[in-house]
């Protein structure tokens, strides 16, 4: 069975639109989970548990469209 990865769309590679979209997303995440947690070690446990660490989005966080 192939291996599924993120980066690849049925159709071939993901659009870059919808790696900014799903970036965005990531990120919109990471805010609502601050405004939420009692200390940074909380949202830190919850970020890395939910796999929205910002290393891991296809873009520097410090861009803006």
């Amino acid at each position: 069975m192939a291996r599924m990865d993120e980066d690849l769309h049925t159709t071939g590679p993901a659009p870059d639109a919808a790696r900014r979209t799903h970036d965005r997303e990531r990120r919109q995440a990471r805010l609502v989970l601050a405004g939420r947690a009692e200390s940074a070690a909380d949202l830190a446990m919850l970020i890395d548990a939910l796999g929205l660490a910002p290393r891991e989005d296809h873009e520097p966080s410090g861009r803006r469209e």
